[in-house]
């Protein structure tokens, strides 16, 4: 399911922060976040639980590595696409936090600094809000991995999201110094 998901306190006004689970290439806005046939071992929940003053939320969003899975966005439309969702629930009215898994934490370095650039104040409001990211094995400077299945590509129909994370990639290293 594409779009914010609720999982805990996030209906409350008076809520002290927001913590947003990001997923990676081929993940999704659950099973990344526990372990196979453990959904009982959700984190998110686990951290609601934790903090109940906080509105705990799971990004979910289409991103798969192969064409024939499907069609992903490039990463700079992908990241207008999750603003306009983070608009849409309020974040950016209180403080902000974002756990990222591996493609996700790109994906969040991109939606920040849309924010901080394009001029919506909704969108400025979640950069200014932003006060902590945690990156669990994001490829910041791309991988290896992916440069290796551009070269058998037409095997596997790699898809845009895959080509933007060849090691090296213009975008990622402009991304990575910013």
């Amino acid at each position: 399911m594409d779009g914010l998901q609720k999982i805990s306190g996030c209906d409350s006004p008076n809520r002290a922060a927001d913590i947003i689970f990001v997923h990676g290439l081929d993940g999704d806005a659950c099973t990344t976040w526990h372990p196979k046939d453990r959904p009982d071992a959700f984190w998110p929940a686990w951290l609601g639980e934790d903090i109940p003053a906080v509105g705990v939320w799971s990004l979910g969003y289409a991103v798969s590595a192969s064409a024939w899975k499907g069609h992903t966005m490039p990463l700079a439309d992908r990241a207008t696409n999750i603003l306009d969702w983070l608009e849409l629930d309020g974040i950016g009215c209180r403080p902000v936090m974002f756990i990222c898994h591996s493609l996700g934490g790109l994906l969040v370095k991109q939606v920040l600094r849309h924010a901080g650039d394009f001029g919506n104040p909704a969108w400025k409001a979640v950069a200014t809000q932003t006060k902590a990211v945690v990156f669990l094995s994001t490829p910041h400077s791309g991988a290896d991995l992916a440069s290796w299945v551009q070269y058998i590509g037409g095997l596997l129909r790699a898809t845009v999201s895959v080509e933007e994370l060849e090691a090296h990639h213009p975008r990622l290293r402009e991304l990575n110094l910013w």
